[in-house]
């Protein structure tokens, strides 16, 4: 039997090859999906206005695009660190839709995607409801057996909250520096935005990865959505620190993509003293829980091991 790839008719569409267990997707649109650069400039849709008090809210179409790759029709999404929902919305919006579980620790974050789906109806672009659950994501993992996930994508929680971005407070702070709304930390002491430095955040992602590990069905993927940062004079390769996190938990790393979000304004960082980087890009790390491999078959033992004429 051909399989077509999904929304095409017979005869209009290239045939997904019948040992692609990974997704739906034809070899072309497979080729494609590979490039390790992604330059996106999305509108501000899906009830932006609202999402956008997250400081971090993840493009819906972007989330998409991940998990239309990294599933199948039938397979599962988590977000451990769901914010506004984006993943969620980005699920609801793949076809077929995804089933989709969202887990963020701030009720405020879980409320805004609610509003976000009642808007969408209101407007005749009703999505269906994903699972989202309120609660510190180690805990709520717990919940679910092992295995029970096709895919991971999510964009964890940054514990560096400054009021000024790219700064280390040597330049005349009246063009040098951004400010920024960002305001992702909740009351809650489980939050891990909230920890003290940053070695104990990469400690506790690690224990979060761990668990991700155990939920994610053997072979398949995780996809981490992470900016880099500078402060205090420095440069910190985040990503590069959470993917190490995450390989220490058991994940493979599989490879990297650079999404450049068209558009992103410049500021004079530095200017005229020294070289700061305008960080116009993040990283989409992508990691694998390594294959279950199946246990060799004994040899039978006794008569019955001896080969026709032994």
């Amino acid at each position: 039997m051909v399989r077509r790839s999904k929304g095409e008719a017979a005869g209009d569409a290239e045939a997904v090859d019948p040992r692609n267990t990974l997704n739906e997707m034809t070899g072309s649109a497979w080729l494609y999906f590979t490039k390790s650069l992604l330059v996106t400039a999305y509108p501000s849709d899906w009830a932006h206005d609202l999402r956008r008090e997250h400081g971090a809210c993840k493009p819906p179409e972007l989330m998409k695009q991940l998990i239309e790759f990294f599933t199948t029709g039938s397979g599962r999404v988590l977000d451990p660190f769901a914010g506004v929902g984006g993943t969620l919305l980005g699920a609801s919006l793949c076809i077929p839709p995804r089933r989709a579980v969202g887990v963020e620790i701030a009720e405020r974050w879980v409320e805004v995607y609610r509003r976000v789906l009642k808007r969408l109806a209101a407007e005749g672009r009703a999505l269906p409801e994903q699972e989202m659950l309120t609660g510190d994501c180690l805990e709520v993992l717990r919940r679910f057996p092992e295995g029970h996930f096709q895919f991971i994508a999510t964009d964890p929680p940054y514990n560096v909250h400054l009021e000024r971005t790219m700064c280390d407070g040597k330049y005349d702070e009246s063009h040098t520096n951004r400010r920024t709304d960002y305001n992702m930390r909740s009351d809650d002491p489980a939050d891990l935005a909230n920890l003290e430095t940053y070695e104990d955040y990469l400690a506790a992602m690690e224990r979060v990865f761990r668990e991700c590990l155990r939920v994610l069905e053997p072979g398949r993927y995780m996809a981490l959505i992470v900016r880099n940062a500078y402060q205090s004079g420095r440069y910190m390769f985040t990503h590069a620190d959470l993917a190490g996190r995450a390989e220490r938990a058991g994940f493979v790393p599989k490879g990297e993509i650079v999404w450049y979000q068209a558009g992103s304004r410049l500021r004079p960082y530095g200017y005229p003293y020294a070289y700061v980087p305008n960080i116009a890009h993040q990283y989409i790390v992508v990691l694998r829980k390594p294959p279950s491999r199946p246990r060799p078959a004994r040899r039978p033992r006794g008569p019955s091991a001896r080969t026709p004429g032994s």
